[in-house]
């Protein structure tokens, strides 16, 4: 049952007040009650056409309007016996205690479960990464899809259909669909829909790197103030495990006066794309499900079956919130692994690209990743530290977590060490340098992407002592962004000309492209070159005179 009051009106009330009301809430019927709050009727807005014809005007009572005769249901009635009344012609019943005071009502939109999914309108909340690529492939498939956001310079950018960050494929998609499939909305109430996707940030916060889920909150608060009786709400936002049940839950039910599992639907369903390939990715991946109980389940398969043709169901919240988790933490302790053993094959006076290539190679048991200078990103930075709240929480020691981020965090400085060695050897030191040169600024090169967020090549820039002496040249941020970090945006030929060191810090594929002997010889010789990423052979530069080459398991 629902029991909010949008829908009642007084006795006393004109019929003018009626149409305004009808037409803010967006429904076909209004509850009429008594000044001690006990049902009068209901009126329906073919009630005021008969009245109108019959000689009615807008500021007669609402009483020359209104069907005394409504049917209603005791409080005592089960939503199985409201959902076998209720019917396009029925579509709301007033539900009233035993002193036939209005309580709530129960409403037809609940019935619209046993039609296709597609019958049903989306708000995505949140339209990053995450919810903008996630809008786009909805509209793409059919779905009605309005956008929510509070960020008011996006939405200007998106209503330009400009894309806000890099995603192959993203700039036809809003060609197509802004203000038709995916229209965009700062008032969640005009964006009210069927279904309620909730993809805002959580980040981590303060010294001990704490998940914060304000943003959440925030979020749930809102679509509880519009919930309805048979919404679906699917969190898609990385949080601690048990954060649906314990904090989104008991928000969404006192927001809307309604009760999970019997007057909406709540499901965990977690984003699992990469950067630079979403769009594609959010086609085939398969999709992981948690839900609140089976019809939470069956929605949101229904719901994302139209996208992706493989579901996953883990069975609980719980389990979903623990699979996005695990994936990430994973593969950042892979990275660690790899970047620990890398020092050590420096040490040993081994190529460890070229052995990971020889073991890794007709074996895919175990595939060893290529070490990196460190590895940052919105979600590897961040993920273990909230994996390991929960850790925190149970009394479970979670060393081994931050272990790995440490070897991981460390990456950036670890470089700053090999560049100041590199230039002592050449007669340079790091202060007296007046060019160095970054490229690739990206947390990552492939698949590329323009987004800066907590990325590597930012925690390096931050360790340099004068950023009025670096250049920074990346393929595919732009250069307001780029200058935006208080260093010079440059093309990569300029990058290269009078360096005293040029450092490339992630893996763009068009690197591959460089006429690499041509731009060295443009350096402040003696220079030096940092490589982080094996982009290319030592070889290649170390044939150039006056060239000093430093790798990250290779030199």
């Amino acid at each position: 049952m629902n029991r909010k009051t949008d829908i009642n009106i007084s006795i006393d009330a004109k019929i003018i007040d009626g149409l305004v009301q009808l037409n803010e809430t967006q429904k076909k019927i209004l509850i009429c009650v008594n000044q001690d709050g006990t049902l009068a009727g209901v009126i329906a807005d073919g009630d005021i056409r008969r009245a109108f014809i019959n000689g009615s005007v807008p500021a007669d009572s609402i009483r020359d309007a209104l069907n005394p005769n409504a049917l209603f249901l005791s409080e005592l009635s089960s939503a199985d016996e409201a959902r076998s009344l209720l019917s396009s012609k029925i579509s709301v019943i007033p539900v009233v205690d035993a002193r036939h005071k209005v309580l709530g009502y129960y409403q037809y939109k609940e019935r619209q479960d046993d039609t296709i999914i597609k019958n049903r309108s989306v708000t995505v909340l949140g339209l990053g990464y995450v919810g903008l690529t996630l809008a786009l492939i909805m509209a793409e498939n059919g779905f009605a899809v309005s956008g929510f956001d509070t960020n008011q310079s996006l939405l200007e950018s998106l209503r330009e259909k400009k894309p806000p960050f890099f995603e192959k494929g993203m700039g036809s998609l809003l060609e197509k669909h802004i203000n038709i499939g995916l229209k965009l909305y700062e008032s969640i109430g005009a964006a009210r829909s069927d279904i309620y996707v909730i993809t805002v940030g959580t980040p981590v916060i303060g010294a001990e790197k704490e998940p914060d889920i304000q943003h959440l909150r925030d979020a749930a608060v809102s679509v509880g103030q519009v919930l309805e009786m048979g919404d679906l709400v699917v969190l898609r936002s990385t949080v601690p495990i048990g954060c649906t049940r314990g904090e989104v839950l008991p928000i969404l039910e006192q927001m809307s006066q309604l009760k999970c599992g019997q007057d909406f639907y709540l499901s965990f369903a977690p984003e699992r794309t990469a950067e630079g390939v979403a769009l594609q990715e959010l086609r085939y991946n398969p999709q992981i499900i948690g839900a609140y109980d089976s019809r939470s389940y069956d929605l949101t398969a229904r719901l994302f079956n139209e996208l992706t043709p493989t579901l996953i169901n883990v069975g609980t919240i719980e389990g979903a919130e623990m699979g996005k988790l695990m994936d990430n933490t994973f593969r950042d302790h892979l990275f660690a692994y790899s970047n620990l053993t890398a020092k050590m094959a420096e040490s040993l006076g081994l190529n460890f690209h070229k052995l990971i290539d020889a073991v890794n190679f007709g074996y895919k048991r175990s595939m060893i990743p290529k070490p990196s200078p460190g590895v940052g990103g919105p979600c590897l930075s961040k993920d273990p530290y909230i994996l390991k709240s929960t850790f925190d929480f149970l009394g479970i020691d979670a060393g081994l977590l931050l272990e790995a981020r440490c070897i991981n965090e460390s990456g950036p400085a670890q470089v700053k060490r090999k560049l100041e060695a590199l230039l002592g050897r050449s007669g340079k030191s790091l202060q007296a340098c007046r060019k160095i040169s970054l490229i690739g600024m990206a947390f990552k090169g492939f698949p590329e992407t323009s987004d800066l967020r907590d990325s590597t090549s930012l925690w390096f820039l931050e360790q340099l002592p004068d950023p009025s002496i670096v250049h920074v040249y990346d393929p595919v941020v732009p250069e307001p962004d780029l200058a935006a970090l208080g260093v010079t945006p440059v093309s990569l030929e300029a990058a290269f000309q009078d360096a005293d060191a040029v450092i490339i810090l992630n893996n763009h594929k068009s690197y591959a492209s460089w006429e690499i002997q041509g731009l060295l010889n443009t350096m402040n010789k003696p220079a030096v070159i940092i490589d982080t990423w094996y982009n290319f052979d030592p070889i290649t530069f170390k044939t150039v005179e006056g060239i000093l080459y430093g790798g990250l398991g290779n030199d």
